[in-house]
């Protein structure tokens, strides 16, 4: 169930364009005139877990950002297998695509907090701001890259690498110190990495014994600093901890 807030005060969009490329900005951000709309003008919504934010074949009509938790967007085979090809998370975007309607599903993993604003508003700033647009078009090239790398390790990595390259992805999107909680069950995981969930649990169960990870439960870990090989002698230095949103 989603429950919608309310919209910020509007402002008006600059048609002058200020950056030229994905540099960052002080703060850090590579997309600040796409994130300001959202500062302008943006409805605040909350879904539960498991909540549709976006379902295939809809018309895709709204841009989100995401507030807090994350979102998991999957696409369903003609047989009902499903694919998990991306969880976004605090601070990313939902649905910057230039097509009319949902290509895939979103669903809100955990509890989700979203700003949506309408996509005719995104069309209008888009023909005015040549910033937005060089903004736009590198946010779509940057999700491409991450599907690319995705599907490599499909290819190329067994099961236990897979795991790891998702958790150490994962952490590096948190930003305090701690286990990193993650807010997706096994079978998540496994549709998310071409996987079954006996082979996801079996890949944990290896990478802490190899003392790759820690673990709390089935929901908390942490990367463990890479082992010395088998004869090295090297000084195994203190666990990296993690973050946690």
């Amino acid at each position: 169930m989603a429950m919608q807030i309310g919209p910020n005060r509007a402002a008006p969009v600059s048609g002058r364009a200020t950056v030229r490329n994905t540099v960052r900005n002080e703060s850090g951000d590579r997309y600040p005139t796409l994130r300001a709309i959202f500062s302008e003008c943006a409805f605040e919504t909350h879904y539960q877990p498991d909540s549709i934010i976006a379902l295939h074949g809809t018309p895709a009509d709204a841009v989100y950002l995401i507030v807090s938790g994350t979102v998991r967007c999957c696409t369903l085979s003609a047989e009902g297998d499903r694919q998990i090809f991306s969880f976004a998370t605090k601070g990313e975007f939902v649905g910057v695509t230039d097509i009319e309607t949902w290509h895939f599903t979103a669903e809100a993993t955990d509890h989700v907090i979203l700003k949506s604003v309408a996509r005719t508003r995104v069309e209008q700033a888009l023909a005015v701001d040549a910033s937005l647009r060089h903004e736009f078009r590198a946010y779509l090239c940057r999700q491409l890259e991450k599907r690319e790398k995705q599907l490599f390790s499909l290819v190329t990595s067994k099961a236990s690498e897979r795991v790891m390259l998702f958790l150490s992805d994962f952490a590096n999107t948190r930003t305090s110190h701690g286990f990193v909680a993650l807010p997706m069950c096994r079978r998540d995981i496994a549709d998310h990495l071409g996987l079954s969930v006996e082979t996801v649990s079996r890949a944990f169960s290896e990478l802490k014994a190899a003392g790759r990870i820690d673990l709390i439960g089935a929901e908390k870990y942490r990367i463990l600093p890479d082992t010395p090989k088998i004869g090295q002698t090297e000084q195994v230095l203190p666990a990296q901890i993690l973050t946690i949103v």
